[in-house]
């Protein structure tokens, strides 16, 4: 005889049979052990758990493993030449900002920030193309400095990175200021991201 509390086992594996040590009746009752059913109870909740880990980990690594879509710089093979095409490249985005040249677009960012600081703070001067217009503004510069690669001409292997940078000066004669400005270009598309820079004064003269 089978008690009618006897629950309805999927297994023999899930199961434990326990004798009274004073049976009635002949009657055996079969209950789980609490092993099994702490297993079965935390079993279901562990595997969401780390269900739910195991995806936000995916979505964590995810942009670091995220190249570039688009590289317009991997024809260059040398370090030279491409550190003196985006020296070049900063002189015209500051060139065209200050005639009011309509093409600026095509070289800066809508989102460029630029930063020109002074004395002992910072000046931020826009964004986007009002923002590299606000920076030639400031500048006031009729020539431009910026220093070669001499370094070992190696690849430059660009379009391993989302950004590059490079330093321009530009200079103020009557103002008598220089102003060295580090420009961060996107390789999509080689637009000026970030132009941040200081304006120094300075005085020469014949030796």
């Amino acid at each position: 005889m089978t008690s009618a509390f006897e629950p309805n086992p999927t297994t023999s594996e899930d199961l434990r049979t326990v004798r009274p040590q004073h049976p009635v009746g002949g009657m055996s009752i079969r209950f789980r052990s609490k092993a099994d059913i702490g297993t079965t109870r935390h079993t279901v909740p562990m595997r969401i758990h780390l269900l739910i880990l195991c995806v936000a980990s995916v979505l964590a690594a995810g942009p670091a493993f995220a190249g570039p879509t688009r590289c317009d710089l991997h024809e260059f093979t040398s370090s030279r030449e491409l550190h003196q095409y985006l020296s070049l490249r900063a002189v015209e985005v500051v060139k065209q900002a200050a005639h009011q040249e309509g093409g600026l677009a095509a070289l800066v960012a809508p989102t460029a920030t630029f930063n020109l600081g002074a004395g002992d703070v910072g000046r931020p001067l826009g964004t986007g193309v009002a923002g590299a217009r606000e920076l030639a503004r400031t500048m006031k510069a009729d020539t431009y400095r910026f220093l070669g690669w001499d370094y070992m001409d190696m690849p430059p292997n660009a379009c391993s990175k989302r950004e590059v940078e490079v330093e321009v000066e530009f200079i103020d004669s009557q103002g008598k200021h220089v102003s060295r400005v580090m420009f961060t270009f996107e390789v999509d598309g080689v637009r000026v991201v970030s132009a941040v820079g200081w304006e120094r004064s300075f005085e020469t003269g014949r030796l």
